[in-house]
């Protein structure tokens, strides 16, 4: 091996920090994008007097109604399973949906930590039935994705047979 020119030691050593400066700032910058992925949206803090009984009953209405269209989309799921994209179109629409319940939470102060004993009657309540319904979500959203690694095939499998069965008894003159 040549002997390395002094004369150019300085342009090495250059070289050498603009990669250094190069590569450190690419590891800071994954390292920050994965603290700030685990960390989950930013959340806005709670503020203001805690919610009326009248804000209460509004809550829970409105969880009724979140419950209610989470039950009928995992039971609309069940029929669209042969389809390609349903996993995407859960994931979709479970993420709209989870920003509505974190929405929820925000208006009617269900993560406030509040050691208020006065508070209005059914706030406790509601936090629980809040979480009772996310708990369900997480296994609806455990149960879909477990499906989609299993048994999609299978349910695919199922549409196509299904598709090409209605081809095959259709009369000659009824479209397909």
């Amino acid at each position: 091996m040549a002997p390395r020119d002094p004369r150019l030691r300085p342009f090495r050593i250059a070289l050498w920090v603009v990669y250094l400066t190069v590569v450190g700032v690419a590891v800071g910058l994954t390292i920050r994008s994965v603290v700030k992925n685990l960390r989950g949206p930013h959340r806005s803090s709670v503020s203001g007097a805690l919610p009326t009984r009248a804000t209460v009953r509004v809550c829970v209405t409105e969880l009724e109604g979140l419950n209610r269209e989470q039950n009928e989309r995992a039971l609309r799921l069940g029929s669209e399973a042969g389809e390609t994209d349903a996993l995407a179109r859960w994931q979709a629409w479970a993420g709209g949906w989870e920003q509505r319940m974190e929405d929820l939470g925000d208006r009617c102060h269900l993560d406030a930590g509040s050691t208020d004993v006065r508070e209005y009657a059914g706030i406790r309540e509601l936090r629980a039935a809040r979480d009772a319904v996310l708990a369900v979500h997480r296994a609806y959203t455990m149960r879909v994705k477990r499906f989609a690694q299993e048994e999609a095939d299978l349910a695919r499998t199922a549409a196509t047979a299904l598709r090409e069965a209605r081809r095959a008894v259709a009369h000659p003159s009824e479209p397909p």
